[in-house]
């Protein structure tokens, strides 16, 4: 999926042009396809203990679903119109 990549300088930076950059994206299904069985959540409980619980991949999907979407959102901003 071809697409382009924009930033856009913060405030405490001085630049005044924005980057464009051409990228490629890849997006798996794989996510989608796994079942969150007793085996996934038995993962969680194990990892839990080792990491932080809601930074690691077996998660409710429920929960999975929401940070995806928005680290979307964070990573595709809606186009803002300038007037």
């Amino acid at each position: 999926m071809p697409a382009r990549a924009e930033q856009i300088p913060g405030k405490e930076e001085k630049q005044t042009f924005h980057q464009v950059s051409d990228v490629v994206l890849y997006l798996g299904i794989i996510d989608t396809l796994q079942e969150y069985n007793m085996a996934k959540k038995m993962e969680h409980a194990y990892k839990s203990l080792q990491f932080d619980s809601l930074s690691i991949s077996a998660v409710d999907p429920t929960f999975y679903s929401t940070r995806f979407l928005g680290f979307i959102k964070k990573v595709f901003p809606p186009n803002v119109i300038a007037s």
